[in-house]
């Protein structure tokens, strides 16, 4: 079930007022049955029984780790902890990973001069996999590490990892985040509500009137690189950053504003990503909750762990201080964009091209730093300034859009080719002679497509000053009618939708 479709409208409505009808006491229970229905409307029903299977081991130890901590045994909940993530990620890893493991095998004994033909699996993973795994990963070290309490009731650990509105593309939620909101009565606000469909408005709306003409013309450039090669190329990588960023940020969008309509706030996943000054910062506002995730559950044990804590001291005694303080904090971010890389997806071109790309941007930025400040003083660079400030964010911008040309295009060898088909471009002619409206988007579409990409660059502007909902609200009603009814206008006229057309799935659902 797309969450642009009319049945999932329709879905939305019919839970929202039955939430709302029911008892404070038994809002939860609803959100359980809603969540199981979406499963079963969005996703194949055998599925559930993984699901099923995270939330009965999780259950389980959770409560054992909680139970042999206050019995002073350590030991015992470690036991318990080990068990919880072995099965949450040997699930994950087994569905999501075990042909990309199969296809490296057979590579290793061909090049070995034993070639094998291991068959690969036919497995069908379900609905938000790697969403919820992570959230219950986070969960059990959070109890293991005595954050937050356990919860022993399996119905209400059930919605923490099966809340129906995270299912689709996350966010990845922390149990301490949500625990009080998922359980608790919500009073009827009519004005939390208009506010939580006003965002799904401005999330459809990025979807089907500026990700989904985008989706056309990438489509075109890449899915014919021999003929549309040089600027093209170019065209494409840019075009694509911003088709991912209102695909996803508006799936975001859509999911967070019918989480706010029955008064649970999700945390936020994106942050205006493009007007970031560094790669590093880039990932601060971008999939924050995945960032976040990984630099606390991943990083932070990593630089702590005795094998760490004894490289330092061998690195401090050989090398010296500055390594010791460099060198294993590259290491330790190497650990967390191979996974990062890993968590996309089972091919070279999702570890190289958005786990190691990023990890070795980071870790330049951060051995160079002494050598650019020099520069920039020995240049006298005004750093302050707003030229300096969209230089930098150019920089990000570029460095990123490379990064997700390994993302979109399909295997490491052809992301390599269609970026040696750009590196020598020859046809600037293409931006002047019409050939810009032979993209699969005749002239009013493509124009309409830059001129929705100027309201989201304003809206973005908007957004860096405070929530646009809230300086929207603080207009006048007849101005503020006419934003909102322009916004759904805007969708029922120049929507992608209805008989003849098939909206593309969100990107980010299949993980």
């Amino acid at each position: 079930m797309l969450i642009t479709s009319l049945p999932f409208l329709l879905f939305f409505a019919a839970t929202l007022g039955i939430y709302y009808i029911l008892p404070k006491r038994y809002q939860w229970v609803g959100l359980f049955v809603f969540s199981i229905a979406f499963f079963h409307f969005s996703a194949a029903d055998y599925t559930i029984l993984y699901a099923v299977a995270a939330v009965l081991v999780t259950t389980l130890c959770a409560g054992r780790m909680a139970k042999a901590k206050t019995e002073g045994n350590s030991r015992s909940a470690k036991r318990w902890l080990v068990l919880g993530l072995v099965v949450n990620l040997g699930i994950l890893a087994t569905l999501k990973y075990s042909n990309f493991v199969i296809r490296n095998v057979n590579f290793a004994a061909t090049l070995a001069g034993k070639p094998t033909d291991i068959p690969q699996l036919d497995l069908l993973a379900p609905l938000g996999i790697s969403f919820y795994t992570m959230s219950v990963v986070g969960y059990l070290l959070d109890v293991y590490w005595g954050i937050c309490p356990a919860q022993t009731n399996l119905v209400k650990t059930a919605l923490f990892v099966g809340y129906w509105p995270q299912l689709t593309s996350g966010p990845i939620a922390r149990y301490n985040e949500v625990r009080e909101q998922l359980y608790a009565g919500h009073k009827f606000d009519s004005g939390q509500i208009a506010f939580g469909m006003q965002r799904m408005l401005w999330g459809i709306f990025k979807k089907l009137v500026i990700s989904a003409r985008l989706a056309v013309v990438v489509d075109t450039i890449y899915g014919d690189t021999a003929t549309y090669g040089g600027y093209y190329i170019w065209l494409a990588a840019v075009l694509f950053m911003f088709q991912l960023y209102t695909d996803f940020s508006g799936c975001m969008d859509i999911i967070l504003g019918a989480s706010e309509c029955y008064g649970i706030r999700l945390p936020e996943n994106f942050r205006t990503p493009f007007f970031s000054r560094s790669v590093q910062e880039y990932w601060q506002r971008w999939h924050i909750t995945l960032g976040a995730w990984l630099k606390d559950y991943i990083l932070y044990p990593v630089l702590r762990s005795r094998a760490w804590k004894d490289m330092t001291k061998w690195i401090k005694a050989h090398w010296g201080k500055k390594a010791a303080k460099q060198i294993p904090s590259i290491l330790g971010m190497l650990c967390v964009w191979l996974l990062m890389g890993l968590w996309h997806g089972g091919s070279w071109n999702y570890v190289l091209g958005m786990g190691v790309w990023f990890w070795f941007l980071i870790a330049a930025a951060q051995v160079l730093d002494p050598v650019f400040k020099k520069v920039i003083a020995l240049l006298k660079v005004n750093t302050e300034c707003f030229s300096w400030h969209l230089f930098q964010s150019l920089r990000v911008f570029t460095l990123a859009m490379i990064g997700n040309m390994f993302f979109r295009l399909n295997g490491f060898r052809k992301t390599l080719r269609v970026i040696k088909a750009g590196l020598f471009p020859n046809n600037p002619e293409i931006f002047f002679d019409g050939s810009l409206f032979k993209l699969g988007l005749d002239g009013p579409n493509f124009i309409l497509m830059v001129v929705s990409l100027f309201v989201l660059l304003i809206v973005s502007l908007l957004q860096e000053k405070d929530s646009v909902r809230k300086q929207i609200a603080r207009q006048n009603l007849p101005f503020r009618w006419i934003i909102w009814y322009g916004l759904i206008f805007g969708i029922l006229i120049f929507g992608m939708y209805g008989p003849g057309y098939n909206a593309a799935d969100f990107i980010y659902q299949g993980f």
